[in-house]
């Protein structure tokens, strides 16, 4: 079958690191929020492809190291992990709020926007109400927007859609108070606010005048320094630059002194953004997984399957320079590092007598098992990928992962088939194959979604 020499020590040193230290997260009001490289542009991935946010709107780094993420159409706050990004649980509920920013207090609090309200709410850490923070329609506050942040001064800065205005909340006292007036320098639906790095001010976007513009807290003056066509989201790049979106999902950096265009840094519409209201820059954990699809390829002639993430087989068997392989197109993810709640995945040999196939196991009980009593394959990686393992007693994978099943073909050529549909995994035990897992569904990996 497969007779790879592939680099194990370099795939192993390399799984995990990253080159650039943050995340650019776009949110699509009519898609999902979209995952970027904040360094290069590159698209990493969607943040759920199991659609649990529909109308994406802010998403914030708490203080407990998880994504909080607004889902205005569900009325809910969802919590993601910011290592591995996978889905936590839903942190609140807000009927009837339609939320659209989410900000972190100084005291562990968390404060909701609420567009169809008119307010803010305060949330206690555990997501429990604690009260109305800033009252309906205060100072004038109409459609409170996904731009609302806490700047350096300590007070809250909510922009207002509707009433085309930026309100000040001071937490420490209760009082809320007009930052910019409503239409100034020809305002028209403030959506995106970030704090000015040197703590002099605000940078203000308005999406239907077309404006970025800059307010100064010491003189109250807010200034247009650029124009362009519906601005919405507004952040810092890595380097120093200022990321500001379109609705139509372009995102073009601008110098933050003057104002200077320097070019795209994503196209419009790029991978299926629709709708951008929002846009974050957070910092990645340092070990940073990378997430690959494992590859499913099938043999006709031999009728066996083989998987895998890494590059050099992937190139060997889609090249044909390993004959007789082709795709099936299907595919699950996995991780090439340690990332959090996975095991290694390590991968066997079996040489031509026992089956001229390979065997994958995520248990290392199971890995070292196989090492003692089959000392005739070929033990090639302790950790090819990395993937959660189910619970060994129930099956039940862990939340925020799916279920992958092992068939095994029962037959002298031995081989195994891994894959993530459930409707494979009953045609090919139709066909006499044996699943091989964890609990009464048999399963025996758990893949991120």
């Amino acid at each position: 079958m497969l007779s790879l020499l592939l680099l194990w020590a370099v795939a192993t040193a390399a799984a995990g690191q990253s080159a650039c230290p943050a995340r650019l997260y776009v949110s699509g009001f009519f898609t999902t929020v979209h995952v970027y490289d904040a360094c290069s542009g590159a698209f990493l991935r969607n943040l759920d492809p199991a659609n649990r946010i529909h109308g994406a709107q802010a998403v914030a780094l708490g203080g407990d190291g998880l994504l909080y993420v607004v889902s205005e159409g569900t009325s809910q706050i969802l919590r993601y992990r910011n290592d591995t990004l996978a889905f936590v649980d839903v942190f609140a509920t807000l009927p009837g709020a339609s939320p659209t920013g989410v900000a972190h207090g100084a005291d562990g609090s968390v404060y909701v926007s609420a567009f169809a309200t008119n307010d803010v709410r305060r949330l206690n850490p555990d997501g429990s109400p604690a009260g109305t923070a800033v009252p309906a329609r205060a100072s004038g506050l109409g459609g409170p927007d996904n731009g609302m942040v806490f700047a350096p001064d300590g007070n809250l800065y909510i922009p207002g859609y509707n009433s085309n205005s930026v309100v000040r909340y001071d937490p420490r006292t209760g009082v809320t108070s007009v930052a910019v007036a409503s239409q100034t320098a020809g305002l028209l639906r403030t959506r995106g606010l970030r704090p000015i790095r040197d703590g002099s001010g605000l940078f203000v976007t308005g999406e239907v005048s077309g404006q970025l513009l800059r307010f100064d807290f010491a003189s109250g003056a807010l200034t247009q320094i650029a124009q362009m066509i519906s601005p919405t989201g507004v952040d810092y790049a890595p380097d120093g630059d200022l990321f500001v979106a379109s609705l139509d999902g372009a995102v073009t950096r601008f110098d933050p002194a003057t104002g200077a265009r320097k070019g795209l840094f994503v196209q419009s519409s790029a991978n299926g953004a629709n709708g951008v209201t929002y846009i974050a820059v957070i910092a990645a954990p340092a070990s940073a997984p990378t997430r690959k699809a494992v590859v499913e390829f099938h043999n006709a002639a031999l009728d066996h399957y083989f998987i895998s993430a890494l590059d050099a087989d992937i190139e060997a068997l889609d090249s044909g320079r390993l004959k007789g392989w082709q795709r099936t197109g299907l595919a699950f993810d996995a991780y090439l590092g340690t990332a959090a709640g996975t095991s290694p995945v390590c991968r066997f040999y079996l040489p031509p007598a026992s089956g001229d196939s390979h065997f994958y196991s995520a248990s290392t009980t199971e890995c070292d098992d196989v090492k003692a009593k089959f000392p005739q394959f070929t033990y090639e990686a302790p950790d090819v990928f990395h993937i959660a393992l189910p619970d060994t007693a129930t099956g039940a994978c862990p939340a925020g992962t799916k279920a992958v099943y092992r068939l095994w073909n029962n037959r002298v050529d031995s081989n195994h088939r891994y894959t993530g549909d459930p409707t494979v995994k009953a045609q090919m035990v139709a066909r006499g194959y044996v699943a091989e897992g964890y609990g009464a569904d048999a399963v025996i990996m758990c893949a991120p979604i």
